[in-house]
């Protein structure tokens, strides 16, 4: 149950919604489900909203403004230097413990028109971000700002969105404090060069990293 005493009663049914509709579906999730878990009569919901596809709207649109404003944040803050850390841990992480990430998992990944709006509008978003930094000269000058917006905005919500599979596959959540930590070296190496070395021998005595046999999910198959 919602409290009405801190927050508008449109907010409350929307906020409701993002929650329901990113745990059950969309397609699953009636206005009457709604209106009980957030303490408020159905009549009401839909002189906030209209309709149910009215309420989709807003909940999209409000999910996708929370993803567009946090990206805003790393861009301007990070100044166009890559951080693998900060950029998983400011986007990603920061929508792990909100019913954002569910929603969001759920949308992108749904089939139809409505996904492929979203996607596109994130994308385009994230192209204005990188020419801004351009702009600032933080980008370089032969690098296509479409594909680098692009990888960078998957870069950023691909472990939201694959949490739990990542979660089964690694036996860790990428996204708590170690998850986040361990993810982000091993994308910082990646990126880096330092991950890919040439095939020369291993120096005398160099400990052996943990192979793909190493990995619970393997270990469970």
């Amino acid at each position: 149950m919602y409290s009405l005493g801190d927050r508008t009663a449109k907010a409350i049914i929307r906020d409701a919604a993002i929650e329901l509709f990113g745990r059950d579906g969309f397609d699953t999730v009636s206005l009457r489900t709604i209106a009980g878990h957030s303490g408020v009569s159905q009549p009401l919901i839909i002189k906030h909203y209209g309709s149910r596809s009215g309420l989709i709207n807003a909940t999209d649109e409000h999910a996708l403004s929370v993803v567009e404003r946090l990206l805003h944040t790393v861009a301007i803050e990070s100044g166009g230097a890559f951080n693998s850390e900060a950029t998983t841990g400011s986007v990603a992480q920061l929508l792990a413990g909100s019913t954002i990430g569910p929603y969001l998992a759920r949308l992108l990944t749904s089939n139809g028109d409505r996904a492929r709006r979203a996607f596109d509008r994130l994308a385009e978003f994230s192209c204005g971000l990188i020419d801004q930094l351009a702009d600032d000269e933080a980008i370089a000058s032969d690098i296509d700002h479409r594909h680098l917006a692009v990888v960078l905005l998957v870069h950023d919500i691909s472990v939201l969105v694959l949490r739990d599979r990542i979660t089964e596959a690694l036996g860790a959540d990428p996204l708590d404090r170690e998850g986040v930590a361990a993810w982000s070296r091993t994308v910082q190496a990646l990126y880096s060069g330092e991950a890919l070395t040439s095939p020369n021998p291993r120096p005398e005595g160099t400990p052996q990293a943990p192979g793909c046999d190493d990995l619970p999910l393997l270990q469970q198959r």
